[in-house]
């Protein structure tokens, strides 16, 4: 298991967040939906969250709000997605530490 630092992101990791991303998903999509989810004006930047280990950014993790609507009520909940660990980091406890 690798002892990774977990902290906020912060907009100068942003473009290496979505390699994270299209590296573990091998696709564009989670970066692209990041960088909207981030201009939606609901992100919360304290719930978008990072690993480091060895000063190198290895995985993310975003909570996002959203509203769930029954017939009768309305509830604030979070959202748990995407998670993405670079693939050389995964299976070492990154993404369960993230989480």
């Amino acid at each position: 298991m690798i002892n990774a630092l977990i902290r906020s992101d912060r907009e100068e990791v942003y473009k290496r967040i979505t390699g994270i991303n299209n590296l573990d998903f091998n696709q564009t999509n989670e970066g692209i939906l990041i960088s909207k989810l981030r201009e939606s004006g609901k992100f919360i930047p304290e719930l978008s969250l990072v690993a480091e280990y060895n000063n190198r950014l290895t995985g993310h993790l975003l909570f996002y709000p959203f509203y769930i609507v029954s017939m009768m009520k309305r509830f604030k909940v979070l959202s748990l997605a995407p998670v993405a660990v670079l693939p050389e980091f995964q299976k070492k406890g990154t993404g369960s530490k993230l989480i």
